[in-house]
């Protein structure tokens, strides 16, 4: 693979991950997550 080939995945890939960082945004459930990440975390 193609150092341009491996800029252009990863591209994607991170366009990917804050368009799903968005829609949970917009849906609420990333309010959800860190709700049981703090629930975890308050158990240690």
């Amino acid at each position: 693979m193609d150092s341009s080939e491996r800029r252009i995945v990863g591209a994607l890939l991170l366009l990917l991950g804050v368009s799903f960082l968005a829609v949970g945004m917009h849906t609420g459930q990333l309010n959800k997550i860190v709700e049981m990440l703090k629930t975890i975390f308050r158990t240690f």
